[in-house]
Formats: structure tokens, sequence, C-alpha cells
């Protein structure tokens, strides 16, 4: 039995979609922070190193550490305030039906995932990140690279606490599209 549907094609009034800029974002967790400063000063100190070594052995390049020392110093200020600023803007929230993530200083980028789209999810702890009781979670989807989020800096519990809510709503999700596939 074949019922015949009419096709339509009705316009959208934009001013009715909900508006994701609105949403409180919850920010990484403040230890995070010193979690980026001891990467920008394990990053800086190599290469402190690396600059005191050329200057000390390398004939040729002690004449050039009036400029090399006050560049080495500014990229290093110009990195922390940098990274601070990237900190300060990122955001995301977990909600009924998608997942978001904001981030970015002069390109700010807003990445909203719908939860049907997600296929993995991956929790991870780094070195620093344990010393902290802080993790990552990282959403990989079905849309390429461009769609994957990665939130770092959230406490250990929340962390799992969001990855066992997300597994348990893509289970419902499944278990629904597989009903309605029965039924057919």
């Amino acid at each position: 039995m074949h019922t015949e549907t009419t096709f339509t094609n009705e316009v959208i009034n934009l001013d009715l979609l909900p508006k994701y800029e609105t949403i409180q974002l919850n920010r990484p967790h403040p230890d995070y922070w010193k979690i980026i400063c001891i990467n920008l000063l394990l990053f800086f100190g190599l290469l402190a190193i690396l600059v005191g070594i050329l200057l000390f052995f390398v004939d040729e390049m002690k004449p050039n550490a009036v400029w090399i020392i006050p560049s080495y110093l500014v990229l290093l200020c110009s990195f922390f305030f940098l990274f601070r600023v990237s900190f300060k803007k990122r955001g995301y929230a977990i909600r009924t039906h998608d997942v978001i993530y904001k981030s970015g200083i002069i390109a700010e980028s807003t990445t909203i995932v719908p939860l049907n789209r997600i296929q993995h999810i991956e929790l991870n702890e780094g070195l620093f990140s344990r010393m902290y009781n802080l993790g990552s979670l990282q959403l990989f989807t079905a849309g390429g690279q461009t769609g994957h989020i990665h939130i770092s800096g959230i406490a250990i519990d929340e962390a799992k606490h969001i990855r066992d809510l997300l597994l348990n709503k893509l289970e419902q999700l499944e278990t629904s599209i597989t009903a309605l596939n029965t039924n057919e």
C-alpha cells in the first residue's frame, strides 16, 4: 500500500531558529592554563638552550645576540599572550541533540556536531593532565576531519561523565533507529 505525499519546500524563517550564540558555554578548567604554561615553558626552555648553544659555540652568531635575545623574549611574551587569549575564548556545551565547541582568536570557530553524526568518542589523559586530574574528549564524526571536536581541559570526572552520557544518548539513538527500521 503506497500513500502519495506531496513534496513541499517551504522557506524557513531564520529569526525563529535557535541562536547558538546565546548558549552559556562551559570553559576549560582553570588548571588547564597551568598545563599550557608548562608546555610553553618546556618548548621555550629547549629553544633557549638551543639558542644559547648556538650563541656560545658559533662565532658567527655572537654579533647577532643583540637582536636574537630580544626577539626570543618578544616571541615568548607573544606566545603566552596569544595562548592566554585563546584559553579564555574556548568553550563547549552538551545539548540534547548536539555538542558545541568554540575556539579561536582571530578566526573564531564554532563547531556544532549533531549526536547522530558522532561515531567514536575518545577520552585522553596526558602526563601533565593526570597531574591536575584533567582530560580531553575527542569526538570523531562521520563528516570527516572538519567535523571532529577536541575538547581539552575538562576535569577527568566530568569528562568521564560526559563520555558516558554521550555514549548512552548514541545507544538510545541507535536503538530508536533500529526499531524504526524493523517496523517498516
